[in-house]
């Protein structure tokens, strides 16, 4: 559907065209809010299981215009911040390579992440409090009211969160904030390990890998962690393989098992999984160039 829209935009002959199937375009879109819902997730899966990257590279840019412009319309919608968070994610990690833009990109998305949290009243009642032990017992409050039900929005939010955090780790404020990123992942872990490919568990990977075991690392819990992560993504989500390399594997100079990996990763057939190819397929270049590179990857 993302397609039709994006063809007749563009293929039109005269720019009164254009807007006047644009103005049609946003006025069916906001008039009502379930079919805008309904309309922007069909488009975020669309976008996720396209084969061509240079449809989605050049196409992609609108959609995601669209989609800002309905989060200003609609601050307050968890699926629509959850959307718009998904999206420009996935555009950034695939197509955005200038520090900058990513940047403004990470700002984005860590923007929405706290207004999608700021939707739970426990939420907002936490971040109003300002005596240290009644905070803590504010943030906990807000933690064991999630549910089931909330896992998926919670988990997007900390998801944008945690990669701000990563575009800053030169900033010691920011990296005072993983502590309460963690514990929310911690709390969706709880509730639902296994969702979105168990990714809980892979952010404990990455994080018991990636940070020396003053700051927290331990790289025992982190395979631990990874293994159940692998048996629950498989070659459905191959970020979790890769992840696993580059994160524990590098880290324990395991070199044979680090190549193994990356070319386990690049002979998968991502058309067997269409609802992660285009994600797939951003793992399966990034193994092909670091296996390109793998003396001075190694070294780093």
């Amino acid at each position: 559907m993302f397609n039709i829209y994006i063809n007749t935009f563009f293929k039109d002959k005269t720019m009164k065209k254009k807007k006047i199937i644009l103005v049609v375009i946003i006025f069916i879109l906001f008039s009502c809010s379930s079919l805008t819902n309904n309309l922007i997730d069909g488009l975020s899966k669309s976008l996720y299981r396209q084969k061509d990257i240079k449809l989605i590279e050049d196409g992609a840019p609108a959609f995601l215009l669209l989609i800002e412009g309905i989060i200003t319309t609609y601050p307050d919608n968890k699926d629509m911040l959850m959307a718009g968070i998904q999206t420009f994610s996935a555009y950034s990690q695939a197509f955005v390579n200038d520090k900058v833009r990513q940047k403004i990109f990470q700002n984005k998305t860590k923007e929405w992440a706290i207004q999608l949290l700021r939707t739970y009243p426990l939420y907002r009642a936490y971040e109003k409090t300002i005596d240290k032990e009644k905070r803590e017992i504010a943030f906990k409050r807000f933690l064991n009211s999630l549910g089931k039900r909330d896992v998926k929005y919670v988990f997007w939010a900390a998801n944008a969160w945690i990669m701000w955090i990563i575009g800053n780790l030169d900033d010691m404020m920011a990296l005072l904030e993983l502590a309460e990123v963690k514990e929310i992942i911690g709390r969706i872990k709880d509730i639902d390990g296994s969702f979105y490919y168990g990714a809980p568990h892979l952010f404990y990977g990455v994080y018991y890998s990636a940070f020396p075991e003053d700051f927290g690392g331990n790289l025992k819990k982190a395979k631990e962690e990874f293994d159940i992560a692998l048996s629950l993504s498989k070659e459905d989500f191959l970020t979790t393989r890769f992840f696993y390399a580059i994160f524990y594997l590098k880290t324990v100079k395991d070199r044979d098992n680090f190549v193994k990996i990356l070319e386990e990763i690049i002979a998968v057939d991502i058309d067997k999984y269409p609802d992660t190819r285009l994600l797939n397929l951003v793992i399966q270049n990034q193994a092909k160039n670091i296996l390109e590179n793998i003396d001075n990857f190694i070294r780093e």
